[in-house]
């Protein structure tokens, strides 16, 4: 990463047209650069004030905000200039700023400086990152847990504890002819390691792995055309994304939607829906295109939902390789089969959750019916696969997981050799138990950034987008 003694500037509002946008500076120039550009700056340090600056031969009205070091986001004077959100709008106010004296922020260069400048610790910069690209809400909770800076607490606290104790073996190594200087014993060491690997290990089983929740499990409705399918997928969203009509083949582009269901342990889980089009014998070749592209979506999907009613007439004799049935049979998952129309004739046995039967009318003539053991299906054939949110598991991305094993490794090999010694005795192999202490603290503070290497900083703030 780039010095931090320059003053930097950037767009940090999304790309596109929007009712405000924001452009953001960061260094020892701020004030400098503002005096410029204002004349003469509002003096309201942490406050959103109205300003004004020249632009060509008139002046633009805008919002600003100053924030003095070290009481700022990036630790250094820092200022926000909030305006209309016109794209053409923002390059030349950015121009402006760039002219007096700043240059364009690189991805990620000012959560890097809050990092820098000790706002923020390595677990919380990758929350930030996180919540920047997060797509569902399971990874955005996972997300706000490491902003929040939960694992960079934990770690600290296991490496302030480490870091006493192996000060006292190493005192033994450095001053083992002083009189005055009692080394620790091997059992009174062996008894505070050992909560402290025990500790990493509950760390480690009562988390997840990231890339659970990097893509979340598929549950794809099919079946044939007007058998109800996207009746059903609006009903188990509760709203209407699906257009609806009697006339076959309504639906023909594959629908995606998250959804919310709650399993047996009380868990809020996250699964994405997915509606296609009804699978018949194609006639166009739009209709192959469809149906192809249902297909491949069967093929990547971690439960189907078969769906079928009394009223669908029997499937021709050889309909091209569409058979809903024949798919569904030979998918690599789970297949729940769902009656709809269940209130028509001839009626299905009572819905249940081996067996739902669902019955969905549209809004103001009834309410649906076995929606419930509908949703009992789904998660227990899921199986735990969905993304749980709501409770406060620490999601662990793979630099974590591997830091933290890797300290629960060497404390372990630390704690072996401790167990054939005497625990009255002083250590013997003392630098080989040192030695095991020392890389489980590096990987522990390697979890913070108290000690990491620059190129691991620099992947990781280099994930940024620019502005943030």
């Amino acid at each position: 990463m780039p010095a931090t003694t320059d003053t930097i500037a950037a767009i940090s509002s999304p790309p596109g047209r929007a009712a405000r946008g924001l452009i953001r500076l960061s260094g020892p120039a701020t004030r400098k650069i503002l005096t410029c550009l204002f004349h003469p700056v509002p003096e309201s340090p942490r406050r959103v004030v109205p300003a004004r600056m020249a632009i060509g031969s008139g002046e633009l009205p805008m919002l600003l905000a100053r924030f003095e070091a070290p009481r700022s986001y990036t630790g250094q004077d820092m200022a926000e200039l909030q305006l209309p959100g016109n794209p053409a709008l923002l390059d030349r106010v950015l121009g402006r700023v760039l002219d007096e004296g700043a240059r364009l922020a690189e991805p990620g260069e000012f959560t890097f400086r809050a990092f820098v400048n000790g706002r923020v610790d390595l677990t919380r910069a990758e929350g930030i990152a996180a919540t920047i690209t997060a797509v569902s809400d399971s990874q955005l909770e996972a997300a706000v847990l490491l902003r929040e800076g939960r694992l960079g607490r934990l770690a600290t606290d296991l490496v302030d504890r480490l870091a006493h104790l192996l000060a006292l073996v190493e005192a033994g190594i450095d001053f083992v002819d002083q009189e005055d200087v009692v080394p620790i014993s091997a059992g009174a060491l062996a008894d505070s390691l050992g909560p402290l690997q025990r500790r990493i290990e509950e760390l480690l089983e009562r988390s997840r792995a990231w890339s659970r929740i990097e893509e979340l499990p598929q549950v794809v409705i099919l079946g044939r055309p007007s058998t109800g399918k996207s009746t059903l997928f609006n009903a188990l969203l509760g709203h209407r994304r699906a257009v609806i009509s009697e006339i076959p083949g309504t639906t023909r582009d594959i629908l995606r939607e998250p959804m919310h269901l709650t399993d047996r342990a009380g868990r809020d889980i996250e699964l994405m829906l997915v509606d296609l089009a009804g699978l018949d014998e194609p006639r166009t070749a739009l209709d192959r295109q469809v149906q192809a592209a249902a297909r491949r979506a069967i093929a990547t999907a971690d439960l189907l939902l078969m769906v079928d009613d009394a009223q669908a007439p029997p499937p021709p004799a050889n309909d091209g390789g569409s058979d809903p049935s024949a798919l569904a049979g030979s998918a690599r998952c789970p297949v729940v089969s769902v009656r709809t129309k269940a209130d028509l004739p001839p009626l299905p046995p009572p819905s249940s959750p081996a067996q739902p039967a669902v019955s969905i009318m549209e809004q103001g003539q009834g309410q649906a019916r076995g929606l419930d053991h509908l949703r009992c299906a789904v998660v227990g054939a899921l199986g735990g696969q969905g993304s749980g949110l709501g409770g406060q598991m620490l999601t662990l991305q793979p630099r974590h997981e591997h830091e933290l094993r890797s300290a629960a490794e060497q404390l372990q090999h630390a704690l072996s050799l401790l167990q054939l010694q005497d625990p009255d005795d002083g250590i013997e192999q003392i630098e080989l138990v040192a030695g095991c202490m020392r890389s489980a603290l590096d990987a522990l503070a390697n979890l913070g950034g108290q000690q990491s290497a620059d190129d691991v900083i620099g992947r990781i703030f280099a994930s940024f987008c620019i502005g943030k």
